[in-house]
């Protein structure tokens, strides 16, 4: 009994320190249009996702490359999650379902995608084959990526994200990761632009998303060619 107690409190004082940091975050970076965007921070300058090498769930290679000309919902979870991580991305599904319901997956000016990724802050468990069972279930057009514990960290850390193994008792793999419960969004030059805070209105998200989009669309997607 003392040993939950005692991972209980862990956690709660883990959680409780990620939250706080994300609202300093927030008041730090955010533009000051928390009317103009409910659901979203937006960054006064957007943060560079530099080189990195991960794998999908499906096998192929992610790098930088894959976030040009493309919005990117990411969020950092693990499948061994019990609570926040399956809530997460039903709420990114329901934002995914709206898009396509009104036809803005893709930002027709502009032939701008969008795509929706989930990173996994528990590597040693998930694998590729187990990010194949586990990211469909909820979307089949989400990715699931992977990579070494080192690789992660080097996404991670710059965008913000916390994230810290929490130990069981019964054996090496029990353990939770707790974890920042943001999503993130990062724009077509593979910058990370807007942050979405937990509460999540998948509703208010895809509308200021939109918003989004079109504020920063010819700083993101107009090409110098282009503008010729």
């Amino acid at each position: 009994m003392v040993n939950i107690a005692m991972k209980t409190y862990q956690i709660i004082l883990i959680g409780a320190a990620l939250v706080l940091a994300g609202i300093w975050l927030g008041k730090d970076l955010r533009t000051g249009d928390s009317e103009v965007y409910p659901s979203a921070v937006v960054l006064k300058v957007p943060v560079p996702i530099y080189q990195i090498a991960l794998t999908d769930h499906r096998g192929q290679r992610f790098t930088v490359r894959r976030l040009a000309r493309k919005w990117t919902f990411m969020f950092f979870g693990y499948t061994h999650c019990p609570d926040i991580c399956p809530m997460a991305l039903v709420d990114l599904n329901a934002v995914y379902q709206n898009l396509s319901e009104r036809g803005d997956l893709i930002f027709k000016e502009y032939n701008v995608d969008t795509q929706f990724i989930f990173v996994t802050v528990d590597p040693q468990r998930d694998t590729k084959e187990q990010l194949k069972k586990y990211v469909p279930y909820f979307n089949r057009d989400f990715l699931g990526l992977t990579a070494d514990p080192d690789m992660i960290a080097k996404l991670a850390h710059p965008l913000g994200v916390a994230y810290r193994r929490v130990e069981g008792s019964d054996s090496a793999d029990d353990y939770l990761v707790d974890h920042s419960a943001s999503f993130l969004l990062v724009d077509p030059l593979g910058r990370l632009r807007a942050t979405f805070p937990p509460p999540h209105d998948p509703k208010q998200i895809a509308e200021d998303f939109r918003k989004i989009r079109n504020r920063y669309a010819a700083e993101c997607c107009i090409s110098p060619e282009d503008k010729k």
